[in-house]
């Protein structure tokens, strides 16, 4: 073997482990890429169903200031109870249910107090939900 021949050898095994590592370092570089997109989708659906959740909870506050809430939608006298939600359960990809799990009255002031759950699950992903609690008070 000649000193010509082993440059050639010592190139092509030079080349050799440079594509590898550029292989390597593109591989890394699309699986980061696309572990990013799917976690930016995951955080996009999760915000618009927590949007979704805000606004049916704004919508039983409206019902609840009117003094609309009990009778039609709920039977307030029963804990646990499902409210209907009628055309707000649907939106797009997002179903909505209530629950009023309490309500209590002050005799002496004639406040309402209502403690109520809203869960919105994506009808594609159910496992990808979001649920908002909250507490009412209407004087």
């Amino acid at each position: 073997m000649n000193y010509r021949d082993a440059r050639k050898g010592i190139a092509l095994l030079t080349v050799l482990i440079l594509a590898t590592i550029a292989l390597a370092f593109t591989g890394v570089m699309l699986y980061l890429v696309t572990a990013g997109i799917k976690i930016t989708g995951i955080e996009t659906r999760y915000t618009s169903s927590l949007e979704v959740a805000k606004g049916v909870s704004n919508y039983l506050m409206q019902l609840m200031n009117e003094d609309k809430l009990c009778g039609y939608y709920v039977n307030c006298n029963v804990f646990n109870a499902p409210i209907n939600l009628g055309s707000y359960s649907n939106f797009g990809d997002y179903q909505a249910t209530a629950v009023l799990l309490r309500k209590l009255d002050d005799p002496e002031t004639g406040a309402s107090v209502y403690a109520i759950e809203v869960k919105v699950t994506n009808k594609n992903v159910p496992a990808e939900k979001a649920i908002v609690d909250f507490v009412y008070e209407v004087e």
